[in-house]
């Protein structure tokens, strides 16, 4: 009898447990090895939709009498909601911390971008400014937590109203 009680009450303990508490248990956080494992997959998404999204975008600016002006506003166009993409496979994959998902997988992500940019220098033809390419990292980032964000919210079948979390 007591050894049930111990059982449930380490349960109940478990289930109240803040997810921060519980994930700072050890050297190495389990909840945060989760993620980054679970961003590789979120990174995959991200590029592979945004070849996707690419390659949509370039034959309809093929269609256009002016295809060189489209060219910088479609691949912006197909940037951000790549990076949701990344960030709802993320959140999928962990179940828990959307923000902690949408983080990791939008900073690796423009991570991966920031230094294949690198790489092909000499193919780019940029021509933004500083605080425009920092802002438009931040821009990955930010929606890859909203990604994450709308990729964690479930309905709950009593009363219909929407919840974060599992």
């Amino acid at each position: 009898m007591n050894k049930d009680r111990r059982h449930s009450s380490a349960l109940v303990r478990s289930r109240t447990t803040s997810v921060a508490a519980r994930s700072r248990s050890g050297d190495e956080s389990p909840l945060f090895t989760a993620v980054l494992k679970a961003s590789v997959l979120g990174i995959a998404a991200t590029f592979v939709s945004g070849l996707v999204l690419i390659s949509v975008f370039s034959a309809v600016a093929l269609t256009s009498p002016d295809p060189s002006g489209l060219i910088t506003p479609l691949s912006l166009l197909a940037l951000l909601p790549s990076a949701f993409i990344g960030g709802v496979v993320t959140v999928k994959r962990v179940k828990d911390a959307p923000a902690l998902c949408g983080i990791i997988c939008g900073g690796l992500s423009t991570a991966c971008a920031m230094l294949l940019s690198i790489v092909l220098k000499g193919l780019s033809s940029s021509s933004f400014e500083l605080w425009q390419t920092l802002l438009l990292h931040a821009a990955v980032v930010i929606f890859s937590v909203l990604g994450a964000l709308a990729g964690n919210v479930k309905r709950v079948a009593k009363r219909g109203k929407r919840r974060f979390g599992r």
